[in-house]
């Protein structure tokens, strides 16, 4: 998970160029049915305009291109502290089936997750560019893996890792779920891929590698979730009567590993969770909700998985009161 850095800075192109408009239709009748004739369907209120021609602001998709590239070098400077200063070879791949077996498979968990978030993050911001629906989509899609592929091409010269097939598959997985889910919401849009973290032990005690140090490989911390929301996901005339204050109201089942850290890694315990989930899109705000830069964070924020009543099933039963 070496590009969470990269991911942050894209994160932060938001608030400064998209909170400055808002897409919300006018009073205007004529504007109005302009706005709905070019209004594509199916859609997510993300906070963004979903439209079928493509329209496009220079300055924004300037902005974006900026930010893109600003991350990367900002990103990769960073983390020569960290595993850019190992040695490096000729350009070799890592024996898949030990790969595999790596950390409970967290670590390809984290390569599907992080991704997956990328996606439907560019995504966003190619549709505030002015692109259509359709192409944002898309282009979300193939700039988020692409960018991870320069990750694992990079790993492929490094002596302590090199390229990993299944961190590919991973990120395949990831970006095409996040297509997946934008093509067709009315079957997707209520099932996300979530994760939570709080520090680990490990972590505190430095038990990781020197190239595994950083806390965006703290695996024994994190949780990723499959998050289902029931309205989300039940028929359309269940939808019609159920109350509103139940809407934002999910399952979620997550995956933990312990005992994975250093040289562990090819041990330790994998750890199964049941939780409670909040879809805090569905969580009214009032008049803020008529704010497009409100809906898009809120969609944003819902990729974390908020801190509620858990029960792990493995490898012991027990029940948190709230659990992150």
């Amino acid at each position: 998970m070496k590009y969470t850095l990269s991911t942050i800075i894209v994160l932060l192109y938001f608030p400064v160029v998209f909170a400055q408009i808002q897409y919300t239709p006018s009073d205007s009748s004529h504007f109005q049915s302009q706005y709905n004739y070019n209004t594509y369907k199916p859609n997510i209120d993300d906070g963004t305009y979903w439209r079928k021609e493509t329209n496009i602001h220079p300055w924004r998709l300037t902005s974006l291109f900026g930010t893109i590239a600003l991350g990367d070098i900002i990103a990769v400077n960073c983390l020569k502290e960290t595993w850019y200063n190992e040695p490096r070879g000729k350009f070799h791949s890592i024996n898949f089936e030990l790969d595999m077996k790596k950390r409970k498979q967290m670590d390809k968990i984290g390569h599907t997750f992080t991704p997956y978030l990328i996606a439907n993050t560019l995504s966003k911001a190619y549709r505030f560019s002015g692109f259509s629906a359709k192409k944002s989509i898309w282009y979300g899609s193939l700039t988020s893996w692409l960018w991870m592929l320069q990750i694992e091409i990079t790993d492929g010269f490094f002596k302590e890792w090199g390229f990993s097939w299944g961190d590919l598959i991973g990120n395949t997985i990831g970006t095409g779920y996040a297509a997946l889910q934008q093509f067709y919401p009315e079957h997707l849009k209520g099932i996300r891929l979530k994760i939570s973290y709080l520090y680990s032990t490990a972590y505190h005690e430095h038990r990781y590698t020197r190239a595994n140090s950083g806390r965006i490989d703290d695996y024994e911390g994190m949780t990723f979730w499959l998050a289902a929301n029931f309205y989300d996901t039940m028929p359309k005339a269940w939808q019609r009567s159920y109350p509103n204050w139940l809407k934002p109201m999910g399952l979620a089942i997550g995956q933990s590993a312990k005992g994975i850290a250093g040289p562990g890694a090819y041990h330790g315990d994998r750890e199964i969770y049941l939780s409670i989930d909040m879809d805090i899109t569905k969580i009214p705000l009032g008049n803020l909700d008529k704010h497009s830069f409100v809906r898009f964070l809120k969609d944003e924020l819902n990729f974390l998985k908020f801190p509620m009543p858990t029960v792990r099933i493995t490898p012991k039963v027990t029940w948190f009161g709230l659990y992150f």
